[in-house]
């Protein structure tokens, strides 16, 4: 019987697998940089440093928040895609990561430049109004836009931000009269918003929480018709909006290329916090709600994610900007 020597490509390939095997291992032997495409301030920002605290204590080295703002996240985004594949740069993202590409044909990078790592929360929002409106619910505001076409505007954080898509979706569902004025962060916006600079915004508690706690704003309904544990007395968008029914999410990718064994052992350890009782405590206080899947099952999550707002970006009309 013959017996097979192995080629040159197989051997090459068996070093590569052993290469792998032995940079997996030995990760992480150094700091971990964690990108986060928006502000220092808001929302997404307070959830990537409260990940990075933990992690660093779970993979023994320290993980460094580094915020790259701008272009509905496509700043920081491009930058991971743009990084070395070996686990120490990745990147947060947000529901945003599946609008752009439903909406921009024209990113400076493509999904085949990304890998799915995990899910990190899911996001509710809520419908807020400075706390001296005039409008005492959500159906009010709606009924004053119309009476007023052209004067009654809502923050957004770029044309393809989830703040723009949510607050374009309720417009089309309602008729609500509404014109976009942007802004960097969620922090910037929700400022302007509490001074009257803008009429309604959507946002996560986490990132609203200090200035209703301050008495500045006023949240008029939640995004998701589960009702909201934080505020379990707060009505849901869709009982004035029939059909309105969003909650984002924030999650982890790295560039593609990145051995697997080195995105399971990340995607274990991200996966770990939403079980830990004291980063619950954290997330649920944040108003989010904590999220864990395996890399096959993020990376269908994020096909799903992007069809859903393919669906609503068709149906709304919303046209690339």
């Amino acid at each position: 019987m013959m017996i097979r020597q192995p080629t040159r490509w197989t051997a090459c390939a068996a070093l590569f697998c052993a290469a792998a095997m032995a940079q997996a291992q030995d990760y992480p032997n150094k700091p971990i940089h964690l990108v986060v495409p928006y502000p220092p301030g808001g929302g997404t920002d307070v959830v990537a440093r409260a990940v990075a605290q933990r992690l660093q204590s779970g993979l023994g080295q320290p993980v460094v928040v580094e915020n790259k703002p701008g272009a509905s996240e496509i700043i920081g985004t491009g930058s991971v895609a743009r990084a070395a594949p070996d686990g120490y740069t990745i990147g947060l993202v947000t529901s945003t990561y599946s609008i752009n590409w439903v909406l921009d044909g024209g990113l400076p990078y493509r999904p085949a430049q990304f890998s799915a790592v995990a899910p990190l929360v899911g996001v509710p929002m809520l419908a807020l109004v400075p706390a001296g409106s005039p409008h005492a619910d959500l159906a009010a505001l709606i009924a004053a836009s119309k009476r007023s076409p052209g004067r009654m505007n809502y923050a957004s954080l770029g044309p393809n931000s989830l703040q723009a898509m949510s607050s374009e979706w309720l417009k089309h569902l309602s008729g609500a009269d509404l014109t976009a004025v942007a802004y960097k962060g969620a922090a910037p916006a929700l400022v302007a918003l509490s001074t009257g600079e803008v009429d309604f915004a959507f946002a996560g508690l986490g990132a609203s929480r200090a200035l209703l706690d301050a008495g500045k704003l006023r949240p008029l309904a939640v995004s998701t018709r589960k009702a909201f544990s934080a505020m379990p007395a707060l009505g849901a968008v869709a009982a004035d909006v029939p059909g309105f029914d969003i909650q984002i999410w924030y999650g982890v990718v790295a560039p593609a290329g990145v051995p697997k064994a080195i995105l399971q052992k990340l995607n274990t350890a991200l996966s770990d916090l939403a079980g830990d009782a004291q980063m619950q405590r954290q997330f649920t206080d944040l108003g989010n709600v904590p999220m864990a899947m395996g890399l096959d099952e993020f990376s269908a999550f994020l096909a799903q994610d992007a069809q859903l707002w393919r669906d609503i970006i068709t149906a709304a009309g919303i046209k690339p900007q």
